[in-house]
């Protein structure tokens, strides 16, 4: 049900993130979110403006096609809603920088959205980056120890340079093909 001038501010949370992940309605996004919009994520420079995240949430789809978000608990302060969920999806495109593993994904996170009236002014992100990283085969595991680790790191390597060399075949058989 869309949300109304009587819809709390946990609801209308929930609602955007269905929109957005979940129903991949990206327009959604212009719609929820202020101009001057700041999105705050670990270890990335901030996002700024509807635009930026924007493109941010399509390089995500593009990377996780079948992305997904489920909330797990939602509390709400004042103008702001925090949100404990996860993100699922199938790892098959360009995740920052690492090639399509085709292996499943999990994302644990934690959110705070302030709001401006019926729209996000600021969003604050804490997530397991180093997990999904982990699910890709990128990370270490754990325990691996040094010379474990220094092992993993060439075999990551190697095997990342395959798939970056098939995803570019495919690219080139696309392109032959149209």
């Amino acid at each position: 049900m869309p949300p109304n001038d009587r819809t709390d501010l946990k609801e209308l949370a929930a609602h955007i993130a269905d929109r957005v992940w979940n129903q991949a309605d990206l327009d959604a996004i212009d719609e929820f979110f202020v101009p001057h919009f700041v999105g705050h994520f670990p270890g990335l420079p901030d996002v700024h403006g509807p635009a930026d995240f924007k493109k941010m949430a399509a390089g995500l789809r593009t990377a996780l096609p079948d992305l997904q978000e489920r909330i797990h608990l939602q509390v709400r302060e004042g103008d702001k809603v925090f949100m404990r969920a996860e993100l699922t999806g199938t790892h098959l495109g360009d995740l920052m920088g690492i090639p399509p593993t085709g292996r499943p994904t999990r994302l644990t996170e934690m959110i705070i959205l302030r709001f401006e009236g019926r729209k996000v002014a600021e969003l604050w992100q804490q997530a397991d980056y180093l997990g999904v990283f982990g699910q890709l085969g990128i990370a270490p595991p754990e325990g691996a120890g040094p010379l474990g680790t220094v092992a993993h790191t060439f075999k990551t390597v190697g095997r990342l340079g395959v798939l970056a060399a098939k995803a570019k075949i495919q690219q080139r058989r696309k392109a032959d093909v149209r």
